[in-house]
């Protein structure tokens, strides 16, 4: 029987994640040699071709699909393994790899990380900045531990193998217009459509662009893009010159010096999610299973503390976009999900962390 090499097993994995055997061996500090003769080898072992060569990006073939599938499970037990032989002694030490999300991040995890440093003191903690779109797949190929990351339940995403999900926190999407603009001062929610002749700010490639698409879509308008600027703070400092409108959730915070008047839309109530991620195999590492209970405390720190609605969406909230009746119906017309449902982790019946 042969026994495949769990390096070479990672090789594959990070060859299918970032779509280049080039990519790959930078991520790794391999020379590109290097990868490519062990990726033969592996099909050698295995009998199968595990990699297309023959398109412009180095694709998995349906036998390095599956290899890469057994892969996840493999790594997800080692590093389980790992864990527990670390949680023998009850310490909480070593190093533990926080990916932030620029702005809004810092509010929710900065006071989680603080609490989590003055109950373990030996435990040292660095912070990374992670764009939103990208920070699962940092934690998936073990870059960073933990990472809070971004979705709209109205976007669909696909699950991201190997990670566990837990929502911590749900804000609100509102317009902001400048502070001049003729609607500034409204009292009560408007209707999305009344800005269809106004200049748009949005990022078409992010999922949050995604999304206001579809709103406008819906609400019988294409907007008028004046500005594809991803950055949030961007965002705000030309929506407060007037620059243009833009749909931003509410956690998100406004640039200093650049106020804008926020707006409520009218028969729809489009909300974000926030979630911690992490590997499903480091739910035991002593670290993740501290930090878990410290941002849990944060975010309801957060929530009792915040002046914006935030907290779990209601069921209208949660259609798909592309249903007739998107997010139309008001919060009395179905139940809330109950206690037991806030938490919507991305596996279908993920572990429950040790906290």
């Amino acid at each position: 029987m042969t026994v495949l090499d769990v390096r070479k097993l990672v090789l594959l994995r990070e060859v299918g994640a970032r779509g280049s055997i080039a990519a790959a061996a930078q991520a790794l500090n391999y020379t590109r040699s290097a990868v490519s003769q062990q990726l033969s080898a592996l099909e050698s072992e295995t009998g199968a071709a595990l990699l297309d060569r023959g398109s412009k990006r180095a694709e998995l073939t349906a036998a390095g699909r599956l290899l890469v599938a057994h892969t996840e499970r493999v790594l997800a037990q080692l590093e389980a393994a790992e864990a527990q032989l670390l949680a023998r002694d009850g310490k909480v030490t070593g190093e533990l790899r926080v990916g932030v999300p620029l702005h809004e991040g810092p509010a929710l995890l900065v006071p989680a990380l603080n609490r989590l440093r003055a109950r373990h003191p030996e435990l040292r903690i660095t912070l990374h900045g992670v764009d939103p779109d990208e920070g699962r797949q940092t934690v998936r190929l073990g870059r960073l531990d933990a990472v809070l990351a971004s979705g709209y339940p109205q976007v669909p995403e696909p699950r991201v193998p190997g990670l566990y999900e837990e929502e911590v926190i749900s804000d609100r999407i509102r317009l902001a217009i400048a502070p001049g603009h003729p609607l500034a001062r409204s009292e009560g929610p408007r209707d999305l459509a009344e800005f269809a002749e106004q200049p748009w700010l949005l990022d078409r490639t992010s999922r949050l662009g995604q999304l206001v698409l579809h709103l406008c879509a819906d609400a019988g308008f294409v907007p008028d893009i004046v500005s594809d600027i991803g950055d949030m703070q961007a965002v705000f400092g030309l929506v407060s010159l007037g620059w243009g409108v833009a749909l931003v959730p509410d956690l998100v915070p406004e640039r200093p010096g650049h106020p804008v008047a926020r707006i409520a839309l009218k028969r729809i109530r489009p909300i974000r999610r926030i979630t911690l991620v992490v590997r499903e195999g480091a739910l035991d590492s002593p670290p993740v299973a501290a930090l878990l209970p410290a941002v849990r405390e944060a975010a309801d720190e957060l929530r009792r503390s915040s002046a914006v609605p935030i907290g779990h969406p209601t069921t209208d909230e949660l259609h798909p976009l592309g249903a007739d009746e998107l997010c139309r119906g008001e919060a009395d017309r179905h139940p809330r999900p109950a206690a037991d449902e806030s938490r919507l982790p991305a596996a279908e019946e993920p572990p429950r962390p040790t906290a």
